[in-house]
């Protein structure tokens, strides 16, 4: 199957007249004939709005077929020892912080109770 009769095949599949995708693309219906009848080929600003059109890809209106977006599998990453360390001197630092917060608390509370 060549371009013109994917074109063709598109357009019937959507249910739309020549003269339907002529105006939604601003262009004349003998445009629209000449791309499915093999006497022409759109141009690439109209081959990205037939895509909107017909919702497919470029290469299935180019080639005949669907390209399959690659899958990106992030790849898993090392933490550096600094940042190790780092995070390590927070989580101690933060410790530290609590504990200070709660003695406080707690000699506040003795010295309320008088002991």
């Amino acid at each position: 199957m060549d371009i013109a009769e994917r074109l063709l095949e598109l357009r019937k599949k959507a249910g739309y007249s020549q003269e339907q995708v002529a105006e939604m693309l601003g262009l004349s219906r003998q445009a629209v004939s000449k791309w499915e009848s093999g006497q022409g080929k759109p141009e690439i600003d109209n081959i990205v709005k037939l895509m909107e059109i017909y919702n497919v890809s470029g290469d299935y209106i180019l080639l005949g077929t669907e390209k399959e977006a690659p899958v990106s599998v992030p790849e898993k990453k090392e933490l550096s020892r600094e940042y190790k360390i780092a995070i390590a001197v927070i989580a101690v630092t933060a410790s530290m912080a609590i504990v200070t917060v709660l003695f406080i608390t707690a000699l506040g509370l003795l010295s309320r109770l008088g002991i």
